[in-house]
C-alpha cells in the first residue's frame, strides 16, 4: 500500500557528495516500490556544477523542496555554523507540513537538523526514523575540535537526547556504530536501533579499458598502485601512511610502487608537501574525482586504503570503502581491530588490517601486496564477497523498506498521492 514518507536532508540531487546520493537512491527506491515520497531539502551549493534547480521538482517520481540558505565558506567554522543555522529556520518554517506525514525519515547533516524531526513527533502521529551518517558532538570531540563543556557540545547533548529518546528507529551504519550508540545514550533502547550500512552509490565498472591517458600511463608504469580516496582530514589517520611511505623511499624494492591520493580535507595540502619536502617522487595527488575518471582511478589501483584516527571507532563509517569492496579491491585498512571494517576484512582475508603508528605493520603489507601478484587478485575477490554480503545498495534498501513497513503496520490506510510542502 502507498506510504507518505518525507525525508529530510540538507544535500539531496543533483549534488554529487555521497551524503546527498545516499538520500536520493533511497527516495528513488521508495518511490519505485509504490510509495508516495517527498523530499525537503537544502539548495544545491558546495557540491554541485552550478546548473540551476527549480525550487520545486518532480524527478524519478520523487516531490522535491529545495530550500534557499546561507552560503558561507563551509571550510571556515563560523561560516559553516552560519549555513547550518539558517539551513535549519528554513526547514524550521516547514514544521507545519512536515507533520502531516506518516514518516519523516531525518539524517544527521546538519547535526541540529533532527531537532525538527523531534518536534514533528511530538506535535503529531508521525513515524520518525533518525539516520545517523556520523554522531556528533562525539565525533567532533574526539579531534578536539570543539570544547567537550562548551556551549556547542551542550546544545548537541540536549537535541541527541531527544532525538534519540523519541524517535521510532535509529539508524546506525555499522554494528560499531550502534554498540557505541547503546552505550552512551540510555535513552536507547536495542529494540529500536537498527544497522542499515550505506553502499557504493555509483555505477560498477569493472574493465580494463582506461579512458583517462594519464591515469592509463600510470598503470603502465608502476608494478602496484595504493590508492587513497575521500577526505584527507582530522579523523582520518595519515600520519601512519605518510611516515610509511617517506621509510619506504629508503629501499629500492619499493620503487615500482606508486601512491595515489584523490579527495580533498584539511591535511590534505600539509601531506603533500611533507611527501615533496622529502624528495618523494612516487606520489600523484588529484582533486576530488568522479564519473568516468573515479571509474578509471580505481579500475588501475591494486590495493585501497581506508583509515580511521584512535578514538574515531564507532563514530562514523569511511564511505570510500564501499566502492573498493564494491570494485573487488584489496584493502589495507588503519584502524582499530574491533571495528566493523577491520573484522570483515581480516575474516573474509579481503587485505590486512593495521594499528594506527604501526609503520613496519604497513609497510609489510604493502610489501605483501608487490610480491604476490596471486595474494591481490585473492583479496580481491574476498573483498567483493563482503560487498555481495553486506554493502550491496539492495540489500540497505531492502532494510529501509522493512523499517518503514513495519512502522506503518498492517492497519494502514491508503491516503493515494499527498503532496504537503
Amino acid at each position: 500500500m502507498k506510504k507518505n514518507v518525507l525525508l529530510l536532508c540538507q544535500y539531496f540531487y543533483p549534488e554529487h557528495v555521497s551524503s546527498a546520493i545516499l538520500p536520493a537512491q533511497l527516495a528513488e527506491d521508495l518511490a519505485e516500490s509504490g510509495d508516495n515520497v517527498s523530499v525537503i531539502c537544502g539548495w544545491p551549493q558546495e557540491y554541485h556544477d552550478g546548473k540551476s534547480v527549480p525550487k520545486r521538482e518532480t524527478y524519478k517520481g520523487i516531490n522535491i523542496y529545495r530550500l534557499r540558505y546561507g552560503n558561507f565558506n563551509n571550510k571556515n567554522k563560523i561560516g559553516r555554523m552560519i549555513n547550518f543555522f539558517s539551513f535549519f529556520m528554513s526547514a524550521l518554517m516547514k514544521l507545519p507540513k512536515i507533520m502531516k506525514y506518516e514518516v519523516v525519515i531525518v539524517y544527521s547533516n546538519p547535526p541540529i537538523l533532527p531537532l525538527i524531526g523531534y518536534w514533528a513527533k511530538k506535535l503529531s502521529k508521525i513515524k520518525l526514523v533518525f539516520v545517523g551518517f556520523d554522531l556528533y558532538p562525539d565525533n567532533a570531540i574526539a579531534i578536539n575540535a570543539i570544547n567537550p563543556e562548551g556551549a556547542i557540545s551542550k546544545m548537541m547533548k540536549y537535541i541527541n537526547k531527544r532525538v534519540y529518546s523519541n524517535a521510532d528507529r535509529v539508524v546506525a551504519i555499522s554494528s560499531d556504530m550502534k554498540h557505541y550508540m547503546l552505550k552512551t545514550h540510555k535513552e536507547l533502547d536495542e529494540q529500536r536501533a537498527v544497522v542499515i550500512p550505506n553502499w557504493y552509490t555509483g555505477e560498477i565498472e569493472n574493465s580494463e579499458i582506461i579512458k583517462n591517458n594519464e591515469f592509463k600511463k600510470l598503470r603502465e608504469t608502476y608494478q602496484l598502485i595504493v590508492l587513497y580516496t575521500g577526505n584527507m582530514g582530522e579523523a582520518q589517520e595519515l600520519d601512519t601512511i605518510v611516515e610509511s611511505i617517506i621509510n619506504m623511499n629508503k629501499s629500492a624494492k619499493y620503487k615500482n610502487v606508486l601512491f595515489v591520493f584523490t579527495g580533498h580535507g584539511s591535511k590534505k595540502d600539509e601531506i603533500e608537501q611533507k611527501l615533496m619536502s622529502a624528495g618523494i617522487s612516487n606520489t600523484k595527488f588529484y582533486g576530488f574525482l568522479k564519473g568516468q575518471d573515479y571509474k578509471d582511478i580505481l579500475n588501475i589501483s591494486d590495493v585501497c586504503l581506508v583509515s580511521l584516527k584512535k578514538g574515531i571507532e564507532g563514530l562514523g563509517v569511511p564511505s570510500k570503502t564501499y566502492g573498493y569492496f564494491a570494485y573487488g579491491k584489496p584493502v589495507i585498512s588503519i584502524m582499530s581491530d574491533e571495528t566493523e571494517l577491520a573484522k570483515n576484512i581480516t575474516t573474509y582475508k579481503a587485505g590486512f588490517n593495521v594499528m594506527q603508528n604501526d609503520i613496519e605493520g604497513f609497510l609489510t603489507s604493502v610489501e605483501s601486496f608487490l610480491e604476490n601478484p596471486k595474494l591481490v587478485f585473492e583479496c580481491g575477490e574476498n573483498s567483493l564477497k563482503i560487498h555481495n554480503s553486506y554493502y550491496k545498495k539492495s540489500i540497505s534498501l531492502e532494510k529501509y523498506r522493512d523499517v518503514i513497513d513495519t512502522l506503518i503496520g498492517t492497519n494502514h490506510i491508503d491516503k493515494g498521492d499527498k503532496e504537503y510542502v
